[in-house]
This record gives structure tokens, sequence and C-alpha cells, in this order.
């Protein structure tokens, strides 16, 4: 792996973008391992991550025990996801977003009016 690549700002943002969520399992597996890689390398990095975590008060369990009450609140309703939709819930990482979901499903009548 290259440690320095000269490269400029556009080539840069371009790479970042590519670098997003990748529909094929295989492909995001790799992804995953270079990010794991890069914050063992980087161990800086890797605790100022974790520290606007808990300066967030936003952990996995967190996020993980909103998306579930949301879930929770629309099945109760009988209010069904599609696949579209749980991806949506399960790609959210604001949990203000989350729980203000989760108080709209409460009173919605639709998965589109609660996510809005």
């Amino acid at each position: 792996m290259l440690e320095y690549l000269a490269m400029s700002a556009t080539t840069r943002e371009e790479l970042l973008w590519r670098f997003g969520k990748a529909e094929d399992p295989e492909v995001e597996a790799r992804r995953q391992r270079i990010l794991e890689v890069l914050l063992e390398a980087s161990p800086q990095v890797q605790e100022r991550l974790i520290e606007k975590g808990i300066e967030k008060g936003i952990g996995k369990g967190r996020l993980a025990e909103a998306r579930a009450a949301l879930r929770r609140v629309l099945a109760r309703r009988q209010l069904a996801l599609s696949p579209l939709d749980d991806a949506r819930i399960e790609a959210c990482v604001e949990l203000a977003t989350l729980e203000r979901w989760h108080d709209q499903a409460i009173t919605a009548t639709s998965v589109s009016e609660a996510l809005q």
C-alpha cells in the first residue's frame, strides 16, 4: 500500500466519494478491511473518532436501540417497511433523526409519513 500519494483536490474528493458503502458484499468487506487497517495505523485518528462518539453520546448501542424502537412502533402500528425504508433506517447514523422518526411513527398513517 502506498503511504503517500500526491493528488489534486478534485481527485481526492472523487476518491472519498467513491469510497462510500458498496452494494456488493465482497467489495464492502474489502472496503471495511481497508478502513480497519488505516485506523490501526492511525491510533490518534481512531481515538479522536471514539471521543467524538462519546461527546455526542452516540454509540453503536444507542443507534441500534433507536432503530429497533422505531421498527417496533412501525410494526405495532402495522406499517410495513419496504426493503428501501428498512435500508434507510439502517443507514441513519443521526440519533436525533431516528428519535424524530420514532415520534412521528406514533401517529403516522404511513411509513413515508413517519420517515419525513
